[in-house]
């Protein structure tokens, strides 16, 4: 399946702008010091509208033609995200011992093996008890391998299951009136901010990507006219990544908008697609994965070198961004991708096709 062009950019800048928030952030502060995006939690939000737009756009033929089952698909995913979140939390605690001399600093907060089961099993933000304490930004995979998942293979069974998953993730979203950075708390079971956000994020990618294929030829037609919509629409999204704290009905008012506007990127000839297919972002896009999964460890491995200058703590940080994209980049090529194919073969051997052969459901 064709890939659509500048949303690996997209997700490569936002994946870059997490690390670096992070990292700037654990050597000069959180929230008082120096960093990139001041509400990085929305760069997530925006990650759970690529995957229901990429996902659905490459797997939604394959499913209903019967040439992949839902666990097929399932299967797949646990490959794609599961081998390297299981080496990240592995290091974590390493790195922290190497850096802090204490496997979990204090400044951990209280780290139980409840908590330790869940970021092992990836179970550890959609609202059953488990709160992340090694790998945090794991977060979001927990959820979106979970409940995002869940989203897609409704998308697969009807077209229009996604429209009512995101209204549900609307009457939720204000019943619940969730904390629109939140991610591992729950008023009741399987229904964490996290769990929430994403139904809503990937269900308004899926909407927005159906919505681009049937206006795709006005969007052509007006190609000019919807390139400056997506502009003024990105810089709306940058406003909000740099500073802007939103309340949920804003979130929820603005998400929608956002959505729409990634989902028109690949169909328009626009300064800002041109920008977003650019080599650079696009490598960081093809890495971003590994990126947002490797940079904890890195910073945590180099804390020892915090420092009372803030201008030194800058370089540091900076330091182990470029690291954790070096490492990246050797995650991606020598983890990511062989248990990526290996999962997809693994599933093509197993799951076999035929008409004297009975595929397992």
């Amino acid at each position: 399946m064709k890939r659509l062009a500048g949303l690996d950019g997209l997700r490569g800048i936002l994946a870059l702008g997490v690390a670096l928030s992070h990292s700037y952030s654990h050597f000069t502060g959180w929230r008082t010091g120096y960093d990139i995006f001041h509400n990085p939690d929305y760069a997530v939000d925006i990650f759970f509208i690529l995957s229901g737009i990429v996902l659905y756009h490459s797997y939604k033929n394959k499913v209903e033609s019967r040439g992949m089952s839902g666990i097929e698909f399932f299967v797949i995913r646990i490959f794609r995200l599961y081998p390297l979140h299981i080496i990240a939390v592995s290091l974590v605690p390493i790195a922290l011992y190497f850096s802090t001399g204490n496997f979990f600093p204090e400044w951990l907060g209280p780290v139980t093996p409840w908590n330790l089961i869940g970021d092992l099993t990836l179970t550890n933000s959609i609202g059953i008890g488990f709160i992340p304490k090694t790998n945090v930004p794991s977060w979001s995979i927990s959820v979106e391998l979970f409940a995002g998942t869940a989203i897609l293979l409704l998308s697969f069974i009807h077209k229009v299951l996604p429209w009512i998953t995101a209204l549900a993730g609307v009457a939720l979203s204000l019943y619940f009136n969730i904390d629109v950075k939140g991610a591992s708390f729950a008023a009741f079971p399987l229904l964490s901010d996290g769990v929430i956000r994403c139904v809503f994020c990937v269900s308004l990618g899926i909407c927005a990507y159906q919505i681009s294929l049937l206006c795709s030829e006005w969007v052509r037609k007006n190609e000019k006219f919807v390139g400056k919509l997506i502009f003024l629409v990105l810089m709306l999204t940058l406003i909000i990544l740099f500073g802007m704290n939103i309340t949920l009905n804003a979130y929820l008012l603005i998400t929608p908008v956002v959505a729409m506007a990634i989902a028109v990127i690949p169909h328009v000839e626009s300064d800002c697609k041109k920008f977003l297919e650019s080599a650079k972002l696009v490598f960081l896009g093809h890495i971003s994965f590994s990126l947002y999964l490797i940079h904890t460890p890195v910073v945590y491995s180099l804390l020892w070198l915090k420092g009372s200058s803030l201008d030194a703590n800058i370089i540091y940080a900076t330091i182990a961004v470029s690291i954790a994209v070096g490492l990246s980049t050797l995650s991606h090529k020598y983890i990511e991708l062989p248990c990526y194919n290996y999962g997809k073969s693994l599933t093509r051997s197993f799951f076999i096709r035929g008409e004297n052969k009975k595929i397992p459901l």
